[in-house]
C-alpha cells in the first residue's frame, strides 16, 4: 500500500493573460489551474534539473518532458502517450481506461 507523502507548497503570481490561459487549458483538460499549474511545473523543473546533470534541454526535449508528465497524470492522446512512454497504444488505452475508472485525478 501507498504511504502518504508529505506535500510542500509554492505560492506563485502570474500576470491575469498567463493565469487566464492556464485556466482555459485546465478546463479542456478536465483539472483545476493548480492542477495544470502544478504538472507544467513537473515538466519544467524535469526538464532543468537534466540540464543540470549536463543533458542539454532543447525545445524538443522540453516538450518530450511536458508529454511525459502529462501521459503520467493520465492526461493527453494515446498517440502522445505511446510517443512518449514508448507503451503500446492498447496497453496505453487500457490504463487510461483503468484510471479514469478509479476517479484518478492530477
Amino acid at each position: 500500500m501507498f504511504e502518504p507523502a508529505e506535500r510542500k507548497q509554492f505560492a506563485i503570481q502570474v500576470s491575469p493573460k498567463v493565469f487566464d490561459a492556464v485556466t482555459k487549458r485546465a478546463r479542456e483538460q478536465g483539472l483545476t489551474p493548480t492542477g495544470y499549474a502544478k504538472l507544467l511545473f513537473e515538466a519544467g523543473f524535469a526538464a532543468r534539473t537534466g540540464q543540470e546533470r549536463a543533458a542539454p534541454v532543447d525545445d524538443a526535449e522540453l516538450d518530450r518532458q511536458v508529454t511525459l508528465v502529462f501521459a503520467c497524470a493520465g492526461h493527453g492522446d494515446v498517440a502522445a502517450i505511446k510517443k512518449a512512454t514508448g507503451v503500446a497504444e492498447a496497453t496505453t488505452e487500457r490504463i487510461l481506461k483503468a484510471w479514469r475508472k478509479t476517479g484518478a485525478k492530477a
